[in-house]
């Protein structure tokens, strides 16, 4: 017979269920955390010694302990960190060694703000792209001033947990502009109001924002108030963030007066200098640099964001490559291409993490430079998706394509008039085609031009005598066909584009993927320097075959970047068969795979050299 759980009084911390037949640690109800309103960011000495007397150093190296883990163990860098701590002028902060539940929290907002913005501006031209990057640098700083505080002073109180309320706050601000957020808006005209509008409501977001940061900053001044090396550096932290946040509460007057290029000018000038201040301050003061501190962590966390941000827009790309249940095996290629380009990502990035134990100043550099890494890692994954699609549309409009350009080279050789068999045979092989390509994504309900369609047929039809109204119309029944496998694949027209004729839309879309060829062959190859940069700052000693390893990420990524003045040509430009045989295969994502597959096999194979190399020097100087 079952027996209801008695009630045990363990501690004075929990309490612990316990059924006759069942073992002690198999229930267990934990009371809510106690919060204190504020909590010091000090490392309590005394508390440190009772858990050292009644647990034992096996207890504190344990990684779950991060409060304790800087000063929890008798090492001698802990002892002389404990005299730091005597000498009352420089503070011993607690150092979390992983991310706290809520800086986690934190950073689902910047992933759900990245998504959102991504969704609402693609990248059609060079001033969305700039668009993009722009808001992606306010978003990107805000989220690292909130993070250089979290990783050395974050504690959970009462007030950190309003503070970071509000920062959710700021986070659900930046989504409400994201919409109107675009560079390059004309003054006067409506799109331009709700631009400058949205300039001024971010302006205020980003004062509070700091001040908010401000006052954290503050609070943490408050305990560490009676140490006089904390004065100078703190009060340096909170004067900048100050300063920043009334010069962005200016700037909310000066787009109001329609003062826009100096005004963004402004708010990224600003935003750097508090970024440099707060980065150089930290770095000339031993107890608020970030060694031992989560920072590394926290960028880690915030790359696989932004790769996750990539496969999302991956598995949107599969969804409508895939509308039509016809899978290629060109399609296909692309697909697997996609997923390995960002495997490859994470491999050269997590591979070489390492920065626990590099200067100061090289940490500096390193943290700082994540930001471009992280815009040529956001760019190459963006481009894929848009290439994946972009193999897709060649594919369906093919067939289309090549009867129009069989016609096209019949017609030129052709007698006037023309042959009304010909035309008629020509009529009926469009028309199949088209029908073909109606077929493919009927089940998408999506109805074709096909009235706009047969009036041009019909026409080439009436005009045997007169080669270039046939040769016109057959191009807007190519136009018509392309625009309706555009809008089945989700391609949208850029707004910057002026279509006057189906034709229009033709190379207003191939002038779109233009833009996308360039910035991804662009910042795929910046992304492989950038990784060798952050690998040549991120460990101090490296080995011959390692300093190698970075040469080649440089090399391999110069010649993907020089790929991107490759640009695509008119559509049936025959001065340059080379770059068309390139451009209009499916080789573009996969010369990216090879390319980074080459630097991950090249990296191991010179590094495991190297390795052996020094081993066996090592046993010939033992046998010696």
């Amino acid at each position: 017979m079952f027996k209801f759980p008695k009630l045990q009084k363990v501690t004075s911390i929990h309490h612990v269920l316990v059924a006759e037949d069942e073992d002690e640690t198999t229930f267990t109800i934990t009371h809510p955390k106690h919060l204190t309103w504020f909590a010091s960011p000090l490392v309590d000495k005394r508390a440190t010694a009772r858990l050292n007397r009644e647990h034992g150093e096996a207890f504190l190296k344990h990684p779950h302990n991060t409060v304790h883990e800087t000063n929890g163990s008798n090492t001698p860098e802990n002892e002389k960190e404990h005299e730091q701590y005597e000498d009352s002028e420089e503070p011993v902060l607690k150092r979390a060694h992983e991310s706290s539940t809520i800086q986690l929290f934190y950073d689902l907002f910047f992933v759900a703000n990245l998504t959102t913005f991504t969704a609402l501006h693609e990248i059609d031209d060079a001033e969305t792209l700039k668009s993009y990057i722009a808001f992606f640098a306010i978003l990107w700083f805000t989220w690292f001033q909130v993070a250089l505080f979290d990783v050395r002073f974050s504690n959970d109180s009462a007030f950190e947990r309003l503070s970071k309320a509000l920062q959710f706050g700021i986070m659900t601000g930046f989504a409400i502009v994201g919409p109107n957020f675009q560079l390059g808006a004309e003054d006067g005209t409506a799109e331009g109001k709700a631009t400058f509008q949205a300039y001024q409501t971010l302006s205020l977001i980003l004062m509070t924002s700091r001040l908010i940061l401000a006052c954290q900053y503050g609070a943490a001044y408050m305990w560490l108030v009676k140490y006089k090396k904390a004065h100078v550096p703190l009060l340096a932290h909170i004067g900048t963030l100050f300063v920043a946040a009334m010069i962005y509460l200016g700037l909310f007057f000066s787009f109001r007066n329609n003062i826009g290029e100096t005004g963004l000018i402004a708010w990224y000038v600003t935003i750097g200098f508090e970024a440099v201040v707060i980065l150089l301050v930290s770095g000339r003061t031993k107890f608020l640099s970030f060694r031992k501190t989560a920072i590394v962590e926290r960028l880690g966390l915030l790359t696989l964001i932004i790769l996750g941000e990539g496969i999302i827009g991956l598995c949107n790309s599969v969804s409508k490559v895939g509308s039509d249940g016809v899978f290629t095996s060109d399609v296909i290629g692309m697909i697997i291409s996609s997923v390995t380009i960002i495997y490859f990502i994470w491999m050269l990035y997590f591979d070489q993490e390492e920065t626990n134990h590099v200067g100061t100043l090289r940490q500096m550099a390193w943290t700082i430079l994540h930001f471009p890494f992280h815009v040529t890692v956001l760019l190459v994954v963006e481009g894929l998706n848009r290439l994946s699609v972009w193999v897709k549309l060649l594919d369906t409009i093919t067939p289309l394509a090549t009867v129009f350009e069989n016609f096209e080279n019949t017609l030129a050789n052709s007698s006037l008039p023309v042959s009304e068999d010909f035309l008629k045979e020509s009529v009926a092989s469009l028309n199949e085609t088209i029908n073909q390509l109606i077929e493919k994504f009927e089940l998408l309900n999506i109805n074709a031009d096909t009235e706009g369609i047969n009036s041009y047929l019909e026409d080439m039809l009436n005009n045997t005598s007169n080669i270039t109204i046939i040769s016109e119309d057959a191009s807007q029944v190519l136009g018509l066909g392309f625009s309706y496998v555009c809008e089945n694949l989700g391609v949208d027209t850029p707004e910057s584009a002026v279509i006057e004729a189906p034709t229009d839309q033709v190379f207003a879309i191939f002038n779109l993927f233009s833009t996308v060829y360039i910035y991804f062959f662009s910042a795929a190859g910046l992304c492989l320097i950038f990784l060798a940069v952050l690998f040549w700052l991120g460990k101090r000693r490296k080995l011959r075959g390692e300093i190698l390893s970075i040469g080649v990420r440089i090399a391999v990524g110069v010649g993907l970047s020089l790929l991107a003045l490759m640009d695509l040509p008119s559509l049936y430009a025959d001065d340059n068969a080379a770059i068309n045989t390139y451009l209009y295969t499916p080789w573009l994502l996969p010369t990216v795979v090879i390319c980074y597959g080459i630097v991950i096999l090249v990296d191991n194979l010179l590094i495991n050299y190297v390795r052996k190399v020094i081993t066996q020097k090592r046993l010939r100087s033992e046998a010696v």
